[in-house]
């Protein structure tokens, strides 16, 4: 599994950078507001069938009307998607437009009804065959992207590509498990599958908001091209977002459940220490990364995207202290769930995307800077609340935190700003290419870095061998 899902990132981004290094922002931008919205489709189609099957076990009975449900889904929100389209080319008659979102609502189908095998995958224990299935299908889909791209499809080889990975997995899923579904439903099985499934649609909806609402909004406000160079500055950050989120999340389950069970046998803090560790040895990984782009986001846009994309370096750097702020909260989810609070996150959360999306409305219409500097406060007060649950439900010393940030990673992170910086002015001539600029940048900042932070772990004694040799901070 974590194979599949490192192809997939892998092949998302280089999909990514062949297709702004071929497309104008424009036609990115395009893709990405159309996209959006296909994807709210998609979201509203899959409706949680994988989840309900995972929930009622490898029975044919159930899998067959599941089945039954998820097809009727797709080929509604298909029909919705097609005639989307015909209304936009009537009102506004922009063909290529149109024909974008037609193609896009092909990928509705395939993708509502490969939820239902995926899900009966899961329940079988037939984790390797679905990891090796969406391992394929993310290679012929990054090679139909490309193809498509080099022929000059334009914005439609996206498009082609992950209706390419969809059909695979489909097929691959339906081959493996075996089954082809009978059509028929029953009425209880239909109130059971809704009422089930509302909740993860209104999970689901949650992230969607989260995640596009700024693309959708600029695009609505401001045109496609903005939209283009805010989605490019999304995607460059969360590469690293994602990077880091996945394996914090995986771990902190470990940690915090095995912290959970030590302090229930012996009577002691182990999860507030747990915690106070986790946190602190987070944002010593992630903080010299995030100020580290910050600093160089200008030069990586341009050597990655190139020229036409530099609009979207400042928004980058912008982004990145974003990220930052919203590091803290990847801990909440494990955190509280192994303490029994998990249900103490939802209203939280909903203030958050509330927020979130009221700043994204209100400064949209001012610009791509303004936008994503709201979206910092939006961060800032999502940090106020995470660590207000994570103290409150979840028992975390932040005390602690706070005074490992202040004496290990502030020293360290203000002294590698400032480095770098220097080295931008001091190396910014005509006669020193740009590309060993930046990458003098980097390994200096990194090793300015590690070297003051090491100093200080050692001078004040804050790292120490813990239990079983792991290091602890």
């Amino acid at each position: 599994m974590i194979a599949a899902k490192a192809t997939a990132q892998i092949t998302q981004l280089c999909t990514f950078f062949v297709a702004a290094r071929l497309l104008a922002p424009t036609e990115f931008g395009l893709f990405a507001f159309i996209s959006a919205i296909a994807i709210l489709c998609v979201v509203l189609a899959e409706g949680g069938w994988a989840e309900f099957i995972m929930k009622s076990g490898d029975d044919r009975d159930r899998f067959d009307q599941v089945a039954t449900i998820a097809l009727l889904s797709g080929l509604f929100f298909t029909m919705l998607g097609v005639g989307a389209s015909a209304a936009l080319y009537l009102w506004t008659e922009r063909f290529w437009e149109s024909a974008l979102l037609a193609l896009f609502s092909c990928w509705i189908l395939p993708a509502a009804v490969s939820t239902v095998y995926d899900g009966t995958l899961v329940v079988r224990g037939q984790l390797r065959q679905q990891a090796c299935i969406r391992i394929l299908a993310e290679v012929v889909g990054v090679g139909a992207t490309i193809s498509g791209l080099l022929l000059g499809w334009h914005a439609a080889a996206l498009v082609v590509g992950r209706i390419a990975i969809q059909m695979m997995v489909l097929m691959g899923s339906a081959w493996t498990v075996g089954w082809r579904p009978r059509l028929f439903i029953s009425r209880s099985v239909v109130k059971d599958v809704f009422e089930f499934s509302r909740h993860i649609v209104a999970n689901r909806i949650i992230v969607f908001l989260s995640s596009y609402s700024g693309t959708l909004a600029v695009g609505s406000f401001l045109g496609v091209t903005e939209a283009g160079y805010y989605r490019a500055a999304e995607r460059i950050v969360s590469a690293i977002s994602e990077f880091l989120g996945e394996p914090t999340r995986a771990l902190g389950w470990i940690v915090f459940r095995r912290a959970r069970d030590r302090q229930a046998k012996h009577q002691d803090n182990s999860v507030a220490e747990a915690s106070g560790r986790f946190l602190t040895v987070l944002l010593v990984v992630a903080s010299p990364i995030y100020l580290g782009l910050m600093q160089v986001s200008g030069a990586l846009v341009y050597f990655v995207l190139g020229e036409q994309w530099m609009p979207a370096a400042l928004i980058v750097s912008v982004l990145c202290l974003k990220q930052l702020l919203l590091l803290p909260g990847y801990i909440s989810e494990p955190l509280l769930s192994v303490m029994g609070n998990v249900s103490k996150r939802l209203p939280v959360t909903l203030l958050n995307v509330f927020v979130s999306l009221s700043l994204i409305v209100a400064l949209a219409p001012f610009g791509l800077l303004p936008l994503a500097v709201g979206q910092c406060v939006s961060a800032a007060f999502a940090l106020t609340t995470s660590v207000r649950l994570q103290i409150r439900f979840g028992g975390v010393d932040w005390r602690s935190v706070m005074k490992n940030i202040a004496i290990l990673i502030a020293p360290a992170a203000s002294a590698m700003v400032a480095v770098v910086v220097v080295l931008h002015g001091k190396l910014e001539v005509p006669s020193i290419p740009l590309m060993s600029t930046f990458l003098l940048q980097v390994v200096i900042g990194a090793a300015v870095y590690c070297s003051i932070f090491l100093l200080l772990a050692r001078w004040t004694g804050r790292v120490k061998l813990a239990r079983q040799g792991e290091l602890s901070l």
